[in-house]
C-alpha cells in the first residue's frame, strides 16, 4: 500500500509536460471534418493566433516533424495505436497534450442502449486507449459540466460550443402562407435509434391530422424501412459534415425536432443541435429534460417539451396551424446563430509554406486553417455510418 501511494501516477497526465516549452503551433488529431472540431475546438484555437494543422488520425501517418518541439496537440475524441506511439515517442518535447471529449467516451457503463456498431467504435478508439489518454494528456477539455462531474480527477476545462462563423450572417426566413407546406424534420442518426423509433408514431399522427405537414429525416435502410409507409415523408441518405451544412442552408425548414430520451449517455450531451436546427431556418421542439434549457427560452425561440408523445403531437399540430406564430418563432430562433462576440476572432496563419513535418489539407468551417479530408457524417450521432455528429 505504501509503495502504491509513493509511486502512483499523477491523475492529470505526465508531470514533465505540465510546464514545458511555450506553444508555437497546434496539431489537431481527429477523424476528419466534423462538428466536434468546428463547434468546440476551432473557435478556441482561433483565439490563440497560432498556426494550426489538422490531421485525420485514420489516414495520415505520423511524420518525423509533426510533433516538433513547441507543438501542442489536441486529440478530439478518438485515438489510435499509431498516433499513440508517436505521441509517446515525442511527448517530452511537446508543449501540451489536450484530450477533448463531448460525449461520455471513456466509461463503457455509460454506453448502455447505444447501437452495437457505435459501441464497437467506442471500444476501438476510446476504451482501448484509456491508458494512453490518461498517461499522455496534460489537460482535458470537456463540453458539459455533466462530463466534468463524472471525471473530477481529470480537472477538465469546460469548453462551451460556439456557433460557426459562416452562420453569423442572418438567413432570410420566409413567412409560411396559410395551407402552405410545413416541413418538419429530424436530423438524428443511427446513434439515436431510440429517438427515431420514439418519433415514428408521433410523426404518423401529425401527418394524419395535418395535411400541410411534410417530414424529413436522415438515415440508412433501417430508418427508411421504419418510415417509408408514412405519407409525405422523405428519408435522406447520410452525408458528410460539409454537405450537411449546405443541405441545411438550402432546406428552408420550419420545425426541427430534438427529442432526447433518458439515458446515462444522453445526460452528458450539449445543446449544439439547436444551432443545426436554426441553420435550417427552423424553430426547434426540444426535450425539456436536457441541455437545451441553456439556450432555449420556451415560447420565445423554441419550445421545451416533456417526453410525453402526445405533447409533441399537439405542439406540432398547433404550430402547423398557426403560420404567424410559427414565423415569429423561426425568426427568433435565428438569434441563436449570431456570433456571441462583435470582435472578430484572431486569424490563424494559413500554412502555405509549411515545414516538412506539416501536411497541408483543406479548410474547416469558417476558418483559414488547414484541414484533413472529411468523415462520413450522419448528424447527431457517431456510428461508423455517422462519424461526424456527436452531440
Amino acid at each position: 500500500m505504501l509503495r502504491r501511494l509513493l509511486y502512483r501516477k499523477p491523475a492529470h497526465g505526465p508531470s514533465h509536460l505540465r510546464h514545458n516549452t511555450a506553444v508555437q503551433r497546434w496539431l489537431v488529431l481527429h477523424q476528419g471534418d466534423n462538428p466536434s472540431t468546428d463547434y468546440y475546438v476551432l473557435p478556441r484555437l482561433q483565439e490563440q493566433g497560432l498556426p494550426v494543422v489538422y490531421k485525420n488520425l485514420d489516414t495520415a501517418l505520423p511524420q518525423p516533424g509533426d510533433l516538433a518541439p513547441g507543438t501542442a496537440v489536441v486529440i478530439i475524441r478518438y485515438l489510435n495505436a499509431k498516433w499513440a506511439r508517436a505521441l509517446r515517442l515525442h511527448r517530452a518535447q511537446l508543449s501540451r497534450v489536450v484530450y477533448f471529449m463531448d460525449d461520455d467516451l471513456l466509461h463503457p457503463r455509460a454506453w448502455a442502449g447505444l447501437p452495437r456498431p457505435y459501441v464497437k467504435k467506442l471500444r476501438k478508439y476510446c476504451h482501448a486507449h484509456t491508458t494512453d489518454i490518461r498517461e499522455l494528456a496534460t489537460e482535458y477539455w470537456f463540453s458539459t459540466q455533466a462530463l466534468r462531474d463524472r471525471y473530477p480527477e481529470r480537472a477538465a476545462q469546460l469548453v462551451a460550443p460556439r456557433t460557426l462563423l459562416e452562420d453569423a450572417r442572418r438567413l432570410r426566413v420566409r413567412n409560411a402562407l396559410p395551407e402552405a407546406p410545413i416541413l418538419v424534420f429530424y436530423h438524428g442518426s443511427a446513434a439515436h435509434e431510440a429517438e427515431i423509433a420514439w418519433l415514428q408514431p408521433i410523426v404518423a399522427q401529425v401527418l394524419a391530422r395535418c395535411p400541410n405537414v411534410h417530414f424529413e429525416l436522415i438515415g440508412a435502410h433501417a430508418v427508411n424501412a421504419l418510415y417509408r409507409n408514412l405519407p409525405r415523408t422523405r428519408v435522406v441518405h447520410p452525408m458528410g459534415w460539409a454537405n450537411y451544412r449546405g443541405h441545411c442552408r438550402l432546406l428552408d425548414g420550419h420545425i426541427g425536432l430534438a427529442p432526447l430520451l433518458p439515458s446515462t449517455f444522453n445526460a452528458a450531451r450539449s445543446h449544439v443541435k439547436a444551432y443545426d436546427i436554426a441553420r435550417c431556418r427552423a424553430v426547434g421542439l426540444y426535450a425539456a429534460p436536457g441541455p437545451y434549457q441553456e439556450v432555449i427560452r420556451h415560447g420565445e425561440n423554441g419550445l421545451l417539451l416533456d417526453n410525453d408523445p402526445q405533447s409533441w403531437v399537439e405542439a406540432l399540430c398547433a404550430l402547423a396551424g398557426d403560420p404567424s406564430r410559427l414565423h415569429a418563432l423561426r425568426v427568433a430562433a435565428q438569434e441563436l446563430l449570431l456570433h456571441p462576440s462583435a470582435e472578430p476572432a484572431p486569424t490563424i496563419d494559413v500554412l502555405r509554406n509549411a515545414p516538412a513535418q506539416i501536411a497541408l489539407t483543406r479548410n474547416p468551417a469558417g476558418s483559414g486553417t488547414s484541414r484533413t479530408q472529411r468523415d462520413v457524417y450522419l448528424p447527431a450521432g457517431n456510428t461508423p455510418d455517422s462519424a461526424g455528429r456527436e452531440s
